[in-house]
């Protein structure tokens, strides 16, 4: 469904000696991968590794210097006008800030139903369409009239999650989407968006740093190390990993889950004391 092929990007170098310095800092090398329908790629690899300039390269917000995104086998920013084709949206991850805080629930959501008609040239009951996103990711239709400093973190972030659906999409790209959250939050997220998808039949795209969030949600996970891809695997021979930076992150989450399963010691813990 999604096709990348040999994307490079790379940006201007900040405070160059030069008045009109040229040298350029690459930031995507080589990256090249496949998503196919229903699945789900996770994208990790620690800050500054690239991956949301990959993210904004795959919603076409910016153009590579070289290489080319497909989508149904049409490059992404290429539609003609008139012509109606698959979409992505995207759910960032500070809610607080993609969210207009003079909107209430209901024109936050009203906003991609538009966007919907104006692709489609269709007219919907938008009252009726609202309250099924709100009732698809959870929440009341009572929430409608709410603003946005109304709602916890996790209430705020499934309207984020009911407006990019709003719109009708094939593809949705989560860009560290549920990292602000409280563990809690971030797994009955987690647990929704699988619903969604099967539901929906959407692929998605999650970007992260987090290892655990990738082996829940994915179905694929891309190691994307110094702009380059590591490699690639599916989460179920994930532990069959080669690259040095793909076997480091394996090592420390599964460091970090044996450390919370060990048993306390109270009498050590007694000594200590």
């Amino acid at each position: 469904m999604i096709e990348a092929e040999h994307i490079y990007v790379s940006f201007k170098k900040e405070n160059q000696t030069k008045i009109f310095g040229v040298e350029r800092q690459q930031i995507l090398k080589d990256v090249s991968f496949v998503i196919k329908k229903g699945e789900c790629l996770g994208i990790l690899g620690e800050s500054g590794s690239g991956k949301s300039t990959l993210g904004r390269v795959i919603c076409g917000l910016l153009k590579p210097d070289k290489g080319k995104v497909f989508l149904n086998g049409e490059p992404i920013g290429s539609r003609k006008k008139g012509e109606k084709r698959a979409v992505i949206s995207v759910v960032f991850q500070d809610y607080t800030t993609s969210a207009n805080p003079r909107f209430t629930v209901r024109g936050l959501i009203s906003e991609g139903i538009r966007a919907r008609e104006r692709r489609e040239k269709i007219s919907l009951d938008r009252e009726k369409e609202i309250d099924e996103l709100l009732t698809l990711v959870g929440l009341s239709i009572s929430y409608k009239n709410r603003l946005p400093h109304e709602l916890s973190g996790g209430q705020l972030q499934r309207v984020c999650i009911a407006r990019a659906l709003a719109v009708n999409p094939a593809v949705i790209l989560f860009d560290e989407a549920i990292s602000s959250l409280d563990a809690h939050t971030q797994v009955q997220i987690m647990d929704l968006l699988k619903q969604i998808q099967e539901r929906k039949e959407l692929t998605y795209i999650f970007i992260t740093h987090d290892l655990t969030s990738v082996t829940y949600l994915c179905t694929q996970v891309l190691f994307l190390y110094q702009g380059e891809v590591a490699e690639i695997r599916s989460v179920k021979t994930m532990g069959d990993v080669t690259h040095p930076y793909a076997r480091k992150l394996l090592h420390a989450i599964f460091d970090v889950e044996a450390m919370r399963e060990e048993p306390i010691d109270e009498e050590e813990i007694l000594c200590a004391t």
